[in-house]
C-alpha cells in the first residue's frame, strides 16, 4: 500500500473502500490505543498531551474509515451520527434515570434508608442499556465488516473489489 493510500484509508472522507481495509483501519486504531495507554505509563503531563492527540487521531481515522465503509455499502456517512450519537444518548438516559431514582429515594427516605429495589431498578436498567449497546456493537460488525458493499460503482465512487473475483 502506498503512502498516498494509507493516507486516504486513514484521512479521507471520499470514496470508498471495503471491509479488508476496513478491518485494517481497526488494527491501526488497536495499535493506537496500545500506543496512547502505554504513552500514559510516561510521564504524567507528557503522556496525557499525546494521549490527548491520540484520542483526535483514533476519532478521526475512526470517523474517516467509518465514512467510506458507509459509502461502500451505497449508504450516507450520517449514519455514523447514529453509531457514535446512540451510545452518548445511551448514557445520558442512564445517568439521569439512575440520578433521578436514587436522588427522589433519597430526598424521601434519608440517604441511610434507601429501598433496595430502587438498586436494583438502577441495576436491571443498566442491563438493559448494556444489552442494547451490545446490539448496536453487533450491528456495527455486521454492516462494516462483514457485509459486501454495493456490486459495481455507485453515487460514492468505483467498486473497490472491481476487478477481483
Amino acid at each position: 500500500m502506498s503512502n498516498s493510500n494509507w493516507g486516504n484509508l486513514l484521512f479521507g472522507f471520499s470514496g470508498r473502500i471495503n471491509r479488508a481495509k476496513w478491518w485494517l483501519a481497526c488494527l491501526v486504531l488497536v495499535i493506537l490505543y496500545a500506543l496512547m495507554w502505554l504513552t500514559t505509563k510516561a510521564s504524567e503531563t507528557i503522556g496525557s498531551i499525546l494521549a490527548l492527540i491520540g484520542l483526535v487521531i483514533v476519532i478521526w481515522i475512526s470517523l474517516a474509515a467509518g465514512a467510506k465503509r458507509l459509502h461502500d455499502l451505497n449508504r450516507t456517512a450520517a449514519w455514523l451520527v447514529l453509531f457514535i450519537g446512540a451510545p452518548f444518548v445511551l448514557a445520558i438516559v442512564f445517568f439521569a434515570y439512575a440520578g433521578l431514582a436514587v436522588g427522589a429515594e433519597a430526598l424521601a427516605a434519608g440517604v441511610e434508608n434507601l429501598d433496595p429495589t430502587v438498586l436494583i431498578g438502577i441495576g436491571l436498567f443498566a442491563i438493559v442499556i448494556g444489552l442494547i449497546k451490545l446490539a448496536l456493537i453487533i450491528w456495527i460488525i455486521i454492516w462494516f465488516g462483514c457485509l459486501r458493499g454495493s456490486v459495481g460503482p455507485n453515487q460514492y465512487g468505483p467498486d473497490p473489489l472491481e476487478g477481483r473475483a
